[in-house]
């Protein structure tokens, strides 16, 4: 039996043995198919899995029996709820993801994934992957990674996600063969024909990359939902964090790097953020590419400088925990000139007394309207005809005030919202 949570066992030590450590199962499946000889079919057995809304058995009937069968011990192995998992904390945990949605994925935005940028071994990864990346001055990869993070968490907070066959357990399926896949791949033929160096860097996409990002989805939204004036109450971010000790479970990540409360898991994060935060290059790239994105996804200027500033705000706190100045790891900032700015630039939207409010104040206000209008661009983006699909439950539509096309969102924007929706983008992302 593993090992619980214990925050005194996350030694220095410790963390430099987890990046030596994977995700066997998924890494044997992947290995298994390749070795086999059905090198050739991988990409139709993504094909296969990124197609079905649901894995059966019939799901793989069009390949090989010894690939089938590869790919039913997966999927039969790779689906066990831990004995822990609590239905009734999970339903709560869903339920805070109901109230507040729009907020997290504004948070994911410009709090979680930025903090993964902070480590720079593991934003290595996705900048040699290129998943992220802009390239020639169109920015769909990093759009595309962008929309599937967000439907993984839309998948497993969902009602009924984190149950046996939901959505949630099928993406997060699907997600760790990805990952067992560029591990194999960067290290045989490696980024641009250079095998990637596991001695400098740990494994890619190792146990303590992994638990660092299950940590973004889980006390580092907690703590920014707090920073939008949303306090939680002990038993909701419990619940909260115990969904994503599941989703954890799930992904294959040990059971002694599992916090159970929001205050384990703040002290992980700080914890891996002081082991692991670095300036890089890479980091620095990701980081634009997704402020970029964002200033696209938004319509009008107005809110241009407002990602950075919100960026360098959320790490705060984290920056504090870990002795890291984690903002300039990244290359954002901010200041009370760049808070003058954005108020000026936005004042004759939402409100002329903006720029007089408090920080912590300022930062509510206008994340307010643009939580909403970065949700409704997203929805834009994805579903305006393009070959990709972001999918929100009906019932998660109607909570969030959330339709499919900017013009019919317009009814349920302010009239400063409006105003900055009718500007629209011109150019193609």
């Amino acid at each position: 039996m593993s090992s619980p949570f214990n925050i005194s066992n996350v030694s220095d030590e410790r963390l430099d043995q987890l990046r030596q450590m994977t995700d066997p199962l998924a890494d044997n499946t992947v290995k298994s198919i390749i070795e086999s000889g059905f090198d050739k079919q991988v990409n139709e057995v993504f094909k296969t899995l990124v197609s079905e809304s649901s894995i059966t058995k019939s799901s793989f009937n069009k390949f090989d029996q010894q690939l089938q069968d590869i790919l039913y011990n997966y999927i039969d192995e790779s689906a066990k709820l831990p004995d822990w998992a609590d239905q009734k904390l999970i339903e709560k945990g869903e339920e805070v993801f109901s109230l507040y949605g729009p907020e997290i994925f504004m948070l994911l935005n410009v709090s979680s994934l930025p903090m993964c940028y902070t480590c720079g071994k593991g934003a290595l990864v996705l900048y040699d992957t290129g998943r992220l990346l802009t390239h020639s001055g169109n920015v769909h990869p990093l759009a595309r990674r962008l929309m599937e993070t967000a439907q993984m968490i839309v998948n497993v907070m969902s009602e009924g996600g984190l149950k046996s066959e939901g959505k949630g357990i099928i993406t997060i399926q699907k997600i760790r063969l990805i990952h067992a896949s560029i591990r194999y791949f960067l290290k045989t033929k490696g980024y641009n024909g250079a095998p990637w160096d596991v001695h400098e860097n740990g494994e890619p996409i190792n146990q303590e990359d992994l638990v660092g990002t299950l940590m973004s989805f889980a006390p580092v939204i907690i703590n920014g939902l707090g920073h939008l004036g949303i306090e939680l109450s002990v038993e909701q971010k419990n619940a909260y964090m115990h969904s994503w000790k599941v989703v954890g479970y799930l992904m294959g990540i040990k059971e002694e790097l599992l916090p159970s409360t929001y205050d384990e898991g703040f002290s992980l994060a700080s914890r891996i953020l002081k082991h692991q935060a670095i300036p890089s290059e890479a980091g620095k790239a990701l980081t634009q590419a997704c402020i970029d994105f964002i200033n696209h996804t938004i319509p009008g200027n107005a809110f241009h400088e407002l990602p950075s500033y919100l960026m360098a705000t959320f790490l705060d706190d984290f920056s504090k925990a870990s002795s890291k100045d984690l903002a300039e790891y990244i290359g954002v900032s901010k200041s009370d000139e760049k808070q003058g700015r954005i108020a000026m630039a936005i004042s004759k939207f939402i409100s002329k007394g903006i720029g007089q409010l408090e920080h912590h104040l300022f930062i509510q206000r206008v994340s307010k309207s643009f939580n909403k209008l970065l949700m409704q661009g997203i929805i834009h983006h994805f579903n305006g005809g393009k070959e990709v699909n972001f999918y929100i439950p009906p019932s998660l539509r109607k909570n969030w005030n959330l339709e499919n096309e900017w013009e019919d969102s317009r009814t349920l924007l302010t009239i400063g919202e409006n105003r900055i929706a009718w500007q629209r983008k011109k150019q193609n992302i």
